[in-house]
């Protein structure tokens, strides 16, 4: 397996942890030639070493789809038929990308740079006709592989509430976020607006869940979502060659989070379905469905 993140990556991340200090030290993650240009949708331009390589969409999913699926990388995968939900509808985190060909997206997600560093093959060969969900750093690594790598690629920037690009790191209650912020128990939040940031939770799938609220569909789907057994292989990698997850250690703080979610889809109207039979969401009260269990 190459490597989650290369050395010099490793070794800018350190600097501007010691010398940009705690307000500034998530600068690194656009440091050295990135640029990114938007206004409060999120649509603008991204600009590397001094050039536009590609445009920015406004940071939003189509509005009022029948259903959203969120497909992350869980085990409980690999015994599920995605083709049972309908092409165009579902969010692929990670790599969960590889189901494209079975489950045409409506939108690939990637959070984690260092994703980046150990599939940028998969990502090549990842479909173009659809959006693409990506934070700066990843963009960042992207096209630090190959400036051209978004050109042909409708982005949608997922940035931070707490650590803007190319601002200071805020606080979760600070007054500039409160109006477009929904609270929960123990310091969890989500945003309602992703034009201005997403709220941090430590998975990619609670990014992707601040989406697909925002766009109101009438049901959110959950697929490979396990959160609990995350120690074990994705379901596209075996026992020998994994990549490791902070989820089980941050468990408690996702859930927390994912509660929050669950109860602003109450209050809009919207359907919530865990197709996972094992995931630690049945335990804060998403419904389970057994839709893609095959038969």
């Amino acid at each position: 397996m190459t490597s989650d993140r290369p050395l010099h990556r490793k070794a800018i991340k350190l600097a501007f942890q010691i010398f940009a200090g705690r307000a500034h030290a998530h600068a690194q993650g656009t440091w050295p030639h990135l640029q990114l240009q938007r206004d409060d949708t999120g649509a603008g331009g991204i600009l590397y070493r001094g050039r536009r390589v590609a445009g920015l969409l406004p940071a939003k999913l189509p509005q009022n789809l029948a259903e959203i699926t969120i497909i992350g990388s869980g085990p409980s995968l690999a015994t599920q038929d995605v083709t049972r939900l309908a092409p165009h509808s579902a969010i692929l985190l990670n790599g969960a990308m590889t189901l494209a060909e079975r489950l045409p997206p409506l939108a690939i997600a990637i959070e984690d740079e260092r994703f980046v560093w150990r599939h940028r093959e998969m990502i090549r060969h990842a479909p173009a006709d659809c959006l693409w969900l990506l934070s700066p750093s990843v963009i960042r690594a992207l096209l630090e592989n190959d400036p051209a790598a978004l050109a042909e690629r409708r982005v949608v920037l997922i940035d931070s509430l707490l650590k803007p690009t190319h601002a200071a790191r805020r606080r979760v209650d600070d007054p500039v976020i409160a109006g477009f912020v929904q609270r929960g128990a123990g310091g969890a939040g989500l945003s309602l607006d992703p034009g201005r940031g997403v709220m941090p939770a430590g998975t990619v799938a609670f990014t992707a869940m601040q989406f697909a609220l925002a766009a109101r569909p009438g049901r959110i789907g959950l697929a490979g979502i396990d959160l609990a057994n995350a120690a074990m292989p994705r379901f596209y990698e075996n026992a020998g060659n994994s990549a490791a997850s902070g989820i089980v250690t941050g468990l408690d703080r996702i859930l927390k989070n994912f509660a929050v979610a669950r109860d602003l889809a109450a209050t809009q109207g919207i359907e919530l379905a865990c197709y996972s039979p094992v995931s630690a969401l049945l335990k804060i009260g998403y419904p389970h469905s057994d839709r893609l269990e095959h038969r």
